[in-house]
């Protein structure tokens, strides 16, 4: 990892706590497939001695603290401007990151460390300063966001919904569950496929014989320690979500031939 010279040295008296699904128990359950995956393979060039997380782990702080202290100096020169009460700042980031859960580095799969972004919105004229959303936004939301508040028209063809009624601190309805995928092609990332929802995460590996299935209650099960797709007391949930996976599938996704 690459960060500022500014940053140097930051973190270096820090102990870096390790993830709690870093407990090697938790790689030791998954499948072959996944223990074989690119994300085990960046494991061992960064996370597989303590002292190298350790190492590698401030590297990446740091990295995250040259990003704010650049934004800083953005937000400072927008007050010197005199343009700061008439500009919205968004700041977000392209997907997760996995530092050593499960045993594995990089993203690409569906668990929370992976698809899970920031979003921080400053706009001047909310009354929602430090508020917490909990609605559910994607990266298909920014576009849409930006044109709503530049007052332009948003095209029916955008998947995305605004945020700017949420910004606004107005009721609006919203999406109570999601759809997504990886379908990049590498012979070390498995494709996936999955739903989540408020309350429940399903993930399927369809290109797998069988076809490998993964569900997690994330109110009881924040951290996906608990694959419930095998329990017959949650059969009913699974197969409504298999069903969602497959609408939203048809309706948002690639088309693919799932046999």
């Amino acid at each position: 990892y690459i960060w500022p010279k500014a940053m140097d040295g930051l973190y270096r008296d820090a102990a870096i706590p390790v993830p709690k699904t870093a407990n090697p128990a938790f790689f030791e359950r998954l499948p072959e497939f996944l223990k074989k995956s690119l994300n085990r393979v960046r494991w061992h060039w960064r996370f597989d001695t303590p002292e190298k997380f350790q190492r590698m782990v401030k590297g990446y702080y740091r990295m995250i603290s040259g990003v704010d202290s650049a934004l800083g100096r953005i937000m400072a020169e927008l007050e010197r401007l005199g343009l700061a009460e008439d500009t919205v700042v968004l700041l977000t980031s392209d997907n997760g990151y996995f530092l050593g859960e499960r045993g594995f580095a990089g993203k690409w799969l569906l668990y929370e460390p992976s698809i899970r972004v920031p979003l921080i919105v400053l706009d001047p004229r909310s009354p929602l300063r430090g508020v917490k959303l909990k609605q559910m936004a994607l990266n298909v939301d920014i576009a849409p966001t930006l044109l709503d508040l530049a007052g332009v028209e948003i095209p029916k063809t955008m998947q995305g919904m605004s945020l700017a009624p949420l910004l606004h601190g107005r009721s609006v309805k919203w999406r109570k569950d999601f759809f997504c995928e990886h379908l990049f092609e590498h012979p070390l990332i498995p494709k996936s496929e999955g739903v989540r929802t408020e309350r429940w995460k399903y993930i399927r590996y369809f290109e797998q014989r069988p076809v490998y299935e993964e569900l997690y209650d994330l109110a009881t099960d924040k951290y996906e320690e608990r694959n419930l797709a095998g329990d017959p007391r949650f059969s009913a949930i699974l197969n409504a979500l298999r069903r969602r996976c497959d609408q939203l599938r048809d309706l948002y996704g690639l088309s693919l031939i799932h046999i």
